[in-house]
């Protein structure tokens, strides 16, 4: 009803004399509300919501079954009173009237006084009605303030009743879509099911007439597992019968996800190599595990909580911390670094530490880093040592170039020009091999001096540059050489191959050359290709030699190591390999040795990048 006193009345007839009669039967009770047609009625219905209908039957477009029916089908409408007023008063007609839901028949023409007596019933039991929902409303809102999940169930466990909450945590908008259906089979996990047909048994049982507590997992709309913990008891009727179960539980699935996260990290510092501690804000221990305490020599940690963090450590390093570390803490809420603790032996010993905020106080993480010290120590003298050798390296390389190449050369010169002026064939001979020594002596001096250059460069510079004219100047100076032993050079070079090297790389492929015609035979053939790979090239050389076994392959690029030195007419030091290993290194390119395809011999290659 409205707040007015006067309940509202609708009155339906498409004949206007008719609405005016009974709005004159009624306007003096009840405020009347007038349609016309059966369009205009559901309108009015669906608007104001009246109290009572009072509707004729025989209309056009839309007859009054057809209202009553549209009334009756509407959640918001259905309880509204519908009385049929009509001529027709057969059977058939009030059957079809039943069926339409109509709650009375009134026959025209209207008697006043069964009207009111009939209206006065109907209202009677709408005002009872709209109590009973007020009251419903009331508790369902009393419910869905609730914080918690509350559930009617049935004896079947059939849900009856859901409050807001219990819609939140299963993950629906809507009751309609709970109510009726059976909680067990629903909404608890096939393996929960079991302990908690269980828990409903109990809940049933009016003897024991207790709450009883329970916590299981819940399956939501979305297939997800909150877990719930839940209190229930049994309902009864007035005569004692048990008609169900009343259910409240709460989402506790934070709270466990919490819990057993706090378990890990409990766990996970008990099984710690590292100390761990947790101080309050007076620096006090109130947890430590067994690490910490075995760190400071204790074999209990009852013997370390309860102590202040200062009984580890001497004056000297508690001033320290005073009024360093603790000010820089207190700034940043951590703090990271060494310091000297002292065992419970007296012993004292390097840590880092590692302190964070914690409520009030602070977690200590702790590590022995004794060890590290020394092995720290012992890299220092190492580092000393080593810069000692380097000095002695860069004085030997300095000696070789300048205080044995000049007096080297010094040898070499006098001994051509003895060699020019003498005649006797015995002592030119003599010079002969005076000359070939020294010759090798310099270049053996010229390659180790080069060799610990390249050894103590970490980075080149390099620029774009052609490759096959960089071989092309090499191949120049191995002209006579070539004459002298009747060898052929196949070059395969193309026209153009820019790649991002050092000059030094020129040093590669003169040692590869030089090798090939040192180990060639005469009359020979030897090959230098260029090849395409990628984003780099490789250049190869190959020789119609005897060729190196597969076993001495990686041992060719060793520092003065020459796998043909029983020739004796070969000459060389034996680092011209290492050194070209270590120019193709600084270039970031591969370097390496194969057997020659087309029969005896070798193939020697490096890689560079492109430009």
């Amino acid at each position: 009803m409205t707040l007015s006193d006067k309940p509202r009345i609708l009155v339906v007839d498409d004949e206007p004399m008719n609405v005016e009669l009974l709005q004159a039967y009624l306007q003096l009770d009840y405020e009347v509300l007038p349609a016309y047609d059966g369009r205009e009625a559901l309108d009015i219905v669906f608007r104001e919501n009246p109290d009572l209908v009072l509707l004729d039957v025989m209309m056009p477009d839309i007859n009054g079954y057809q209202v009553c029916e549209q009334i009756k089908s509407s959640q918001k409408t259905r309880f509204i009173p519908v009385v049929l007023v009509t001529a027709l008063s057969g059977r058939e007609d009030r059957l079809r009237g039943m069926e339409a839901k109509a709650d009375d028949f009134l026959t025209k023409p209207v008697d006043r006084l069964e009207l009111k007596m009939r209206m006065k019933s109907l209202l009677r039991i709408k005002d009872l009605h709209d109590t009973l929902i007020r009251e419903r409303d009331q508790a369902q809102n009393y419910l869905d303030v609730a914080a918690v999940m509350m559930l009617v169930l049935d004896t079947e466990q059939d849900i009856s009743l859901i409050n807001k909450r219990g819609l939140e945590i299963l993950g629906y908008d809507d009751e309609e879509e709970v109510l009726g259906q059976n909680l067990l089979r629903n909404f608890i996990p096939e393996t929960s099911r079991s302990e908690m047909e269980k828990h409903f048994s109990l809940s049933l049982d009016k003897v024991e007439c207790t709450i009883n507590y329970y916590e299981c997992p819940v399956v939501t709309k979305q297939k997800e597992q909150r877990m719930v913990s839940w209190y229930s008891k049994s309902l009864t009727d007035e005569y004692g019968h048990v008609t169900g179960v009343l259910c409240s539980g709460l989402d506790i699935t934070t709270e466990k996800r919490a819990a057993e996260k706090l378990r890990e990290q409990t766990s996970a510092m008990e099984a710690s190599i590292d100390g761990m501690a947790i101080m309050d804000e007076k620096g006090v221990f109130t947890y430590v595990n067994d690490a910490h305490a075995r760190i400071f020599g204790y074999g209990n940690t009852n013997e370390v909580i309860g102590q202040k963090w200062d009984f580890l450590y001497d004056d000297h390093e508690i001033e320290r911390v005073a009024n360093d570390v603790l000010s820089k803490f207190n700034l940043k809420g951590k703090w990271k670094g060494e310091l000297l603790g002292r065992k419970k032996d007296g012993s004292k010993f390097f840590h880092e530490v590692s302190l964070t905020a914690f409520d009030k106080g602070m977690i200590s993480v702790v590590r022995d880093i004794s060890e590290r010290k020394e092995v720290e120590s012992r890299l220092n003298q190492y580092a000393s040592q080593l810069k000692s050798s380097n000095e002695l390296k860069d004085l030997f390389t300095d000696i070789l170039r300048h205080d044995l190449l000049n007096p080297a050369g010094v040898v070499k010169g006098f001994n051509d020009m003895l060699l020019q002026e003498e005649v006797d064939a015995n002592k030119k001979y003599k010079l002969q091999l005076i000359g070939n020594n020294v010759a090798r002596l310099i270049d053996m001096i010229e390659s180790a001096a080069k060799f610990a250059r390249l050894e103590d460069t970490d980075e080149l510079e390099f620029k774009s540059m052609d490759l096959a004219a960089i071989i092309r100047n090499v191949v120049q100076d191995f002209q006579s050489q070539l004459m002298e032993k009747n060898i052929t050079l196949d070059m395969k070079v193309g026209k153009s191959h820019p790649a991002r090297v050092n000059q030094l790389i020129d040093g590669v492929f003169i040692n590869f050359i030089s090798n090939a015609l040192k180990y060639g035979p005469s009359d020979s053939v030897v090959v230098v290709e260029v090849l395409e790979q990628d984003d780099e090239w490789m250049v190869m050389v190959t020789d119609s030699g005897e060729g190196i076994p597969d076993k001495d392959k990686k041992l060719v690029f060793n520092r003065f190591k020459r796998l043909g030195e029983k020739k004796k007419a070969v000459k060389g030091s034996g680092l011209g390999l290492a050194i070209a290993q270590r120019i193709i290194e600084l270039h970031g390119g591969k370097i390496g040795i194969n057997d020659n395809p087309a029969g005896k011999g070798s193939v020697f290659w490096a890689t560079v990048k492109k430009a």
